[in-house]
């Protein structure tokens, strides 16, 4: 179920999230939270969510013993990951580096007068994300090896982390299939031969011939997940 922001944060002109982007972030998951960021922002003003992301240069990292920095921390991770926020310490235990998820952990608590409500947001994305992929090996032969993912892939996995940040929990996934978005549960990957990994892609749902595969990237929201992160935001 979706959770909001405290009012302080929805109740911002114009409603806007500030993202602190770790400098230990690499150039491609950087290329990748650039990609995602602007999707969506487009995908916010096409659906009118009623919030936009930002990510400014100067922006400060969440405060770990209070309310201050950036809204937002992303960064990439592996095994345990520790951080601190809001004068706790928190701990998220065997994150997979190879893995096709992100983790997105909402830190919310009781507000006056408001609820349960999210105060900050740590973002954590797979360090090395792999696929298995065909290698040629000889004319016509192919054996299948593990490789890193392309950029369409760590595109997809940052922008559904996005989501999230929105204020939405797994419990607000899609799943395989007809209905299935940006915000999938579980998407397929679909890898491009080895030394193409910008081909690669997620399946998001294989319907019966002749219709085609449902492929992403392209990144696309349905409504439903749409409707759920605006009816979040009023």
């Amino acid at each position: 179920m979706a959770i909001p922001w405290e009012d302080k944060v929805r109740d911002r002109n114009p409603k806007q999230l500030t993202i602190f982007v770790a400098p230990t972030l690499n150039k491609p998951w950087r290329r990748a939270f650039d990609d995602a960021l602007n999707t969506f922002n487009q995908l916010s003003q096409d659906n009118r969510l009623g919030v936009t992301l930002v990510a400014p240069e100067n922006a400060a990292k969440p405060d770990p013993n209070g309310d201050g920095g950036a809204d937002v921390h992303f960064d990439m991770g592996k095994g345990d990951i520790t951080f601190s926020a809001l004068g706790q310490d928190f701990q998220i235990k065997n994150f997979p580096a190879t893995g096709m998820h992100g983790k997105t952990q909402l830190l919310h608590s009781r507000v006056a007068n408001q609820g349960e409500r999210i105060r900050k947001a740590f973002v954590y994305v797979p360090q090395t994300p792999m696929v298995t992929a065909q290698m040629a090996v000889g004319r016509g032969k192919f054996k299948d090896v593990q490789r890193e993912v392309g950029h369409g892939i760590k595109h997809f996995i940052a922008a559904h982390e996005l989501i999230h940040v929105c204020g939405l929990d797994n419990s607000d996934h899609t799943k395989y299939g007809p209905d299935a978005d940006l915000f999938i549960e579980q998407p397929q990957p679909f890898s491009g031969d080895f030394n193409k990994p910008d081909d690669d892609r997620l399946v998001l749902h294989n319907p019966a011939t002749p219709q085609p595969q449902v492929l992403a990237p392209p990144i696309f929201l349905k409504k439903a997940v749409a409707d759920m992160i605006r009816d979040n935001w009023k």
